[in-house]
């Protein structure tokens, strides 16, 4: 059985993601991120309210490799995720609330737009903050897909 997961823009820091936003926030990859198979623990970093709801996950062991994150449904707010059934028990997931999404963000120099990668969001344990790239296989979502901020909501 997998499991489908529709509440992306859960916030990461704060009362309904993973700690209130002043506690530190340790994830746990069981087999590392690709490409960095030796980092399997990141902290969560805030970036301040200004940059709200993006966060930086840093490695721990090594510091100097971080990437830019955002619960991806706040900014594709139809974006839903598939979580295999290998996922889920690797994950520990017993519902969908369980699951806080996010979604690695590539920064691009200007004019280029910053990118999220949605077809292999992080899924996370909420409360044991075990932590997994899945990859949305068979699905239409891609690896950068161009962030554009939200239309402003016009006064009547």
């Amino acid at each position: 059985m997998s499991m489908t997961q529709t509440h992306t823009s859960d916030a990461v820091l704060g009362n309904q993601g993973l700690a209130p936003s002043l506690d530190k926030v340790v994830l746990e990859f069981a087999t590392g991120l690709p490409g960095f198979p030796g980092d399997r623990r990141f902290v969560l970093e805030d970036l301040g309210p200004a940059l709200e709801p993006f966060c930086r996950m840093r490695s721990i062991d090594h510091p100097d490799i971080c990437f830019t994150v955002v619960p991806p449904g706040t900014l594709v707010p139809d974006y839903t995720v598939e979580i295999d059934i290998e996922s889920v028990e690797r994950l520990g997931l017993t519902s969908a609330e369980d699951a806080v999404i996010l979604a690695i963000v590539t920064l691009a120099m200007a004019p280029e737009p910053p990118k999220m990668n949605l077809l292999g969001p992080i899924v996370v344990n909420r409360h044991t903050r075990a932590a997994a790239q899945v990859v949305q296989h068979g699905s239409s979502y891609g690896v950068a897909v161009p962030l554009v901020a939200p239309e402003a909501g016009s006064a009547a």
